[in-house]
C-alpha cells in the first residue's frame, strides 16, 4: 500500500531526493535538520541553504540485542561526535558555489550557526572543510558529503560521493534484516511509510530500486 499524501497539508516536497538521503541518513542515527538556512551579516537575503545537516554520536546504538549495524561510509568516525553536511543532487554529484569559495565565508557561517566548534576554531576549521571536506578536533568531526545519481568531479576532492543506488541498497537490507523491528511506523511520514512498504512488497531489490526512484523522481541508473 502507497502512502501518498492525500491532505492539502502534507506536501509534495516528502518525495524528493533530498527525503531519500533524509531517510537514509536517519536510519543510521543521525538527528537531523532539513534546508538550514545561512542568513547574512546584512539584509534580508539568504546566502546559501544546507539540504541536510546530522549530528551522529560515537555511542549510538540500535537494539539492546545484536545492535543494528549502520553504514561505516557515514558513521565511521573517531571523535564523539560525527557531523554531516550533505549536499544533494537529483543528477551528478556537485558541490554548490557558496561551499567552494572561502571569500565569502559560508563555511564559517553555518560552522557558527552549529556551535560544535569554539570560536577561536572556526577559521582553522573552515579552511580545513574548504581544502579537504573535513576537520576533526579531539570531539568532533565535520565532512561535506555529496549525494547524488552519478560521481562527478569535485571541486574538493576529499569529499566523499554517495550515489542513490547505495543509499536505496542500504535501506532495502536494513529494512529486510529488522522486518519486525520496523513494523510499527504510523507516526513516520508518508514518504518514510513507502519506503517501508516498497521494501515488504518488491519480490527482490532490483524491482524495490526501480519503484523506490520513480517514488523520489530519480533516473533509472547511475550512469546516465
Amino acid at each position: 500500500m502507497i502512502h501518498r499524501p492525500t491532505l492539502s497539508n502534507t506536501p509534495e516536497r516528502l518525495f524528493t531526493p533530498e527525503r531519500l538521503v533524509y531517510w537514509y541518513l536517519r536510519v543510521n542515527g543521525f538527528l537531523l535538520l532539513e534546508n538550514f538556512i545561512i542568513h547574512p551579516d546584512l539584509g534580508a537575503q539568504q546566502r546559501t541553504d544546507v539540504d541536510l545537516l546530522g549530528m551522529r554520536f560515537a555511542h549510538r546504538k540500535e537494539l539492546l540485542r545484536n545492535p543494528m549495524q549502520d553504514d561505516l561510509l557515514v558513521t565511521e568516525c573517531s571523535t564523539l561526535c560525527n557531523v554531516v553536511i550533505a549536499e544533494v543532487k537529483r543528477g551528478e554529484c556537485t558541490l554548490n558555489g557558496p561551499w567552494t569559495n572561502p571569500p565569502d565565508q559560508n563555511m564559517n557561517r553555518i560552522l557558527r550557526a552549529i556551535g560544535c566548534f569554539e570560536e577561536n576554531s572556526i577559521e582553522k576549521a573552515a579552511d580545513s572543510l574548504y581544502r579537504s571536506g573535513r576537520y576533526r578536533d579531539e570531539n568532533v568531526t565535520c565532512r561535506l558529503f555529496a549525494f547524488g545519481n552519478s560521481e562527478g568531479i569535485l571541486p574538493i576532492l576529499g569529499v566523499r560521493q554517495i550515489l542513490f543506488s547505495h543509499v536505496i541498497k542500504f535501506i532495502y537490507d536494513r529494512f529486510k534484516k529488522y522486518s519486525q523491528q520496523k513494523t510499527f511506523v504510523g507516526n513516520w511520514t508518508d514518504d518514510g511509510k513507502n519506503l517501508m512498504d516498497l521494501v515488504k512488497n518488491s519480490c527482490n531489490f532490483a524491482d524495490c530500486e526501480r519503484k523506490v526512484r520513480c517514488l523520489f523522481g530519480l533516473r533509472s541508473g547511475d550512469r546516465v
